[in-house]
């Protein structure tokens, strides 16, 4: 299947699956706490694609190996969607991501955080499966980020951390996941739009 039709799948999916999450929000978001550094206009669900961009080694290895590394990661890009909203004094994050090692469920995940001080805020709660060991919210002047921390069965982990950084009618999207020997880090990037507020209708 050509690339670009492969692609016009995967949104079609990701928006599917997003209508349980789109359905339940029949009112417009609430204004953003001044305190929590969450701009308004950040609020809101955004819709896009992540792609493969590359790894990055987090040791230097001397004498260089006799055989580089070579990412043989699938860069066709992949749907993915996230949400801002302000609830009762807390920062809620809806994040869908349809394949890659990050790849949430159909009802994709939240994480709940409680007031940043310092541009930082912990972990109050979360629905998601696997639910993080810990996670912590990062917000700066133009951008918003998550690092969670998830556990194997056999007690190795993985960190993900997804950022977006704003833009007039979207944002850019990047996602690093570290191995569990905290190694290496690959990295997906891409951007999303905003979308309109939703007016009571599903997605068509």
């Amino acid at each position: 299947m050509p690339g670009r039709a492969r692609l016009r799948l995967n949104r079609r999916s990701l928006l599917l699956a997003g209508a349980p999450f789109l359905l339940s929000r029949a009112h417009a978001e609430p204004a953003a706490t001044p305190s929590s550094g969450v701009q308004p206009d950040w609020l809101g669900v955004y819709w896009g694609a992540l792609a493969f961009y590359g790894s990055i080694p987090l040791e230097d290895i001397v004498p260089p190996p006799p055989k580089p590394h070579v990412d043989l990661d699938d860069r066709t890009p992949f749907g993915a969607a996230f949400s801002i909203r302000e609830q009762a004094g807390a920062t809620m994050v809806w994040s869908r991501i349809t394949a890659g090692p990050m790849e949430t469920p159909e009802a994709g995940e939240t994480l709940r955080f409680g007031i940043p001080i310092g541009g930082l805020a912990p972990l109050i709660d979360s629905d998601a499966k696997p639910a993080p060991r810990s996670a912590t919210l990062t917000v700066r002047p133009d951008s918003l980020g998550t690092e969670a921390l998830f556990s194997y069965a056999d007690g190795s982990f993985w960190r993900r951390h997804f950022n977006v950084r704003f833009t007039p009618d979207g944002a850019q999207m990047i996602v690093w996941v570290f191995d569990a020997a905290g190694t290496r880090a690959r990295t997906w990037r891409g951007s999303a739009v905003r979308q309109p507020a939703y007016d009571g209708r599903g997605p068509t």
